[in-house]
């Protein structure tokens, strides 16, 4: 054996593509080792009961304080924030973040005040799983308004959407709360 195929046959593996050295080897398969020791954390999804409670919530705090407005006197749409809940996606927190703020909005399940409880199931969510979600009224305000023009561009209405919108794709309004979400996660 010739020095040149000595070396080859130490550098190059049997599917013809180089190996890594010894040390670089042995280094990486502690680290994956260490990877795979260490515990995934499951995100702490948000329940219905949670749902429920922030809307009751800007409820009693329009009834105490008269500058909160809440003047929705009609039922919760239980139905629609039961499959919120039961068909919230396997994402990233970003992901699944952005899929509460967009559908808790576009659902329209409680009488009054669903995009703000959305922000407020978002900062609960987040909060949950060590998180913050930190923005000004302004934003969340000038979110709405960009929002209403994303909603009439992509559905040609303002008004309420079925449960089947919780099976579409990633479109714009998605899109848009993502960007939203990632911006003001603390």
């Amino acid at each position: 054996m010739t020095f040149h195929e000595k070396k080859d046959h130490q550098i190059i593996r049997s599917d013809g593509k180089p190996k890594a050295p010894e040390n670089l080897r042995n280094t990486l398969k502690k680290k994956s080792q260490g990877v795979l020791r260490r515990p995934i954390k499951t995100l702490e999804l948000l329940t219905l009961e949670n749902l429920l409670e922030i809307n009751d919530q800007l409820k009693e705090d329009a009834r105490r304080d008269p500058r909160i407005e809440y003047s929705g006197d009609g039922e919760v749409q239980i139905y629609k924030l039961k499959k919120l809940i039961e068909r919230t996606p396997k994402r990233t927190l970003s992901e699944i973040a952005a899929y509460y703020l967009k559908n808790i909005i576009i659902l329209q399940a409680f009488p009054d005040g669903n995009h703000r409880t959305a922000f407020y199931a978002v900062e609960t969510f987040l909060e949950k799983n060590g998180y913050g979600f930190n923005y000004t009224p302004e934003e969340a305000f000038e979110f709405r308004k960009e929002l209403f023009k994303r909603r009439l561009r992509e559905y040609k209405t303002y008004e309420e959407r079925p449960i089947s919108i919780l099976n579409e794709g990633d479109n714009q309004i998605f899109l848009f709360c993502m960007e939203f979400i990632t911006a003001h996660l603390t």
